[in-house]
């Protein structure tokens, strides 16, 4: 599962600008057939513990669960948040928030579909590519 690593710098992108590493999650979702060839949900769970330990996050939540169509997995930092970054943190969430709102706004206007960026979809392809080159490196 060392390919979470190479994808552990991408798990900063779920940290917010300006609040000091505090507040990131990082969510992987992956056909249940990709799932068990890496190793299952457990694994991949254990692996993005590590992971956000690995970025400093002392508190943390991992949640993950196989489903018919889906494999869910992930990891949240749960530290409290010092003052001097809680509004970096606030405002991050705020804006994904609306982007995601846009997005969706935009798709039922016009059919075409969109990626919000840093959301679970985009996270998975990017998981996906930095796996096929760990695997191919």
């Amino acid at each position: 599962m060392s390919v979470l690593f190479p994808s552990r710098c991408r798990c900063c992108v779920g940290c917010p600008p300006g609040g000091g590493g505090f507040g990131g999650s990082y969510e992987l979702r992956l056909g249940v057939d990709e799932a068990e060839e890496l190793g299952g949900v457990a694994l991949i769970r254990s692996a993005m513990r590590k992971a956000g330990r690995s970025l400093g996050w002392a508190r943390l939540q991992t949640f993950g669960g196989s489903f018919p169509q889906v494999a869910v997995a992930g990891v949240v930092d749960r530290r409290e948040i010092p003052a001097e970054f809680a509004a970096a943190v606030e405002e991050y969430e705020l804006q994904r928030g609306r982007a995601a709102v846009e997005v969706i706004g935009r798709t039922w206007q016009d059919g075409k579909p969109r990626a919000v960026p840093v959301s679970v979809f985009v996270v998975a392809q990017e998981f996906r590519a930095a796996y096929a080159e760990g695997v191919a490196g």
